[in-house]
């Protein structure tokens, strides 16, 4: 391959599109028109000798050649800019677009004071909120699909990846005040185990961090119902026997009027929530920045 042919403006479209999944997005994020932008991409493609990108009902879908040329395109990217301007991030007139994997609940604590300080802060940088699932989430991160992860759960982390403690969480069940187990002082996990179970599950699998927790005990539970999005759920609990676990801050911040609220009988300690990202993004001003960001407004939760 002939280096010469690859001019530098062509690798920032090609990191806009990979982070967007849209060309006329990317357009608009790096200040070029759309037709510049397919044009670089058509150059693109014969260098690569690839599609790099194929159309879909969203946008564009990228190529497996795409997914393996993201990462190293994106750091040298980051090394020419620190190259120029170690820190050349400001985050006023900066629009870059961060995607971080999080839960429903986690984000329903965390999202609305971020919000509040990139209004003030950053207002044209984006974020977006990629839903922790079925998906290996560290091989997201590793493919430069998302720059955030914030998670509870355990991850086999290697030494491409840093992580950061942002705060312990207390989990809790709740069931309404007629359930017949709201009259007791504390439920067993026998209790618990053989209760009918309402999850929030954005994938609909009804598996979670519970089921993890009881199946170490040899027990199980039976979930049923599913559903993907935390609102729904007061709801569902107020009018049945089924029996929700959810965070203790979650439970205070939506007030659940007319339920019962019991300690998790699993847990003996908090779950330990953090912060991870990739090690080659360790030292990119604006990532620096948002992590940042992240972890001072964690420290007041």
């Amino acid at each position: 391959m002939n280096i010469a042919l690859v001019d530098l403006n062509l690798l920032v479209v090609f990191d806009a599109v990979m982070r967007e999944k849209h060309v006329t997005r990317a357009a608009k994020r790096i200040g070029m028109t759309q037709p510049a932008v397919s044009n670089a991409l058509n150059r693109l493609r014969h260098i690569a000798k690839d599609d790099l990108f194929v159309r879909s009902a969203d946008g564009v879908i990228p190529t497996a050649r795409a997914i393996e040329l993201g990462p190293p395109i994106r750091q040298a990217i980051n090394l020419v800019e620190n190259a120029f301007d170690p820190t050349s991030f400001d985050p006023k007139n900066s629009i870059d677009v961060f995607n971080i994997a999080i839960s429903n609940y986690t984000a329903s604590i965390l999202f609305p004071k971020l919000a509040e300080v990139l209004e003030k802060e950053a207002p044209n940088i984006d974020v977006r909120s990629k839903q922790l699932g079925d998906v290996d989430l560290l091989k997201e991160l590793e493919s430069a699909n998302i720059d955030f992860i914030i998670a509870g759960q355990q991850l086999q982390e290697t030494e491409n990846f840093i992580s950061h403690h942002l705060y312990d969480e207390d989990f809790v069940c709740v069931m309404r005040k007629g359930h017949p187990l709201a009259k007791k002082k504390q439920l067993t996990i026998k209790e618990f185990s053989q209760s009918k179970h309402l999850m929030v599950a954005t994938t609909g699998k009804a598996f979670g961090f519970v089921d993890y927790l009881l199946e170490a005990k040899g027990l199980k539970r039976r979930v049923a119902m599913t559903v993907n999005q935390f609102l729904v759920a007061p709801s569902i609990i107020r009018h049945t026997d089924m029996i929700l676990t959810v965070s203790k801050r979650v439970s205070e911040k939506f007030r659940l009027d007319g339920v019962k609220v019991f300690p998790l009988p699993l847990l003996t300690n908090p779950l330990s929530l953090k912060l991870i990202w990739h090690k080659r993004t360790d030292t990119n001003p604006g990532n620096v920045w948002m992590r940042n960001k992240i972890i001072n407004i964690c420290k007041n939760i």
